[in-house]
């Protein structure tokens, strides 16, 4: 799909995409197919330093879901948000 996107004529307009990008290979693999920047969620709140992580080590592979509220908390993230998270499907372990 994003072929038909990245075949566009857009001028000055720069394409980014998001959704399911959770590994370094996913994002090159995504950037390779002509996009401007990738937006990461999941595996950024999963690695605040998720950039880095790949940077280090492009083999680099994120934690397996679901995480523990106290993995998250070592993340930064605060009580309220990993509340939150809870929520989303197979994201915060019981």
């Amino acid at each position: 799909m994003i072929s038909y996107f990245t075949e566009l004529d857009r001028g000055n307009v720069r394409l980014g995409v998001a959704g399911k990008i959770r590994t370094g290979a996913h994002a090159l693999k995504t950037l390779g197919e002509g996009v401007d920047w990738v937006m990461l969620g999941r595996a950024a709140i999963i690695h605040h330093d998720f950039p880095n992580q790949l940077l280090e080590n492009p083999n680099f592979e994120p934690t397996s879901l679901p995480v523990s509220r106290e993995y998250l908390a070592k993340e930064g993230l605060g009580p309220s948000f990993i509340d939150y998270m809870g929520a989303w499907r197979n994201f915060v372990a019981d």
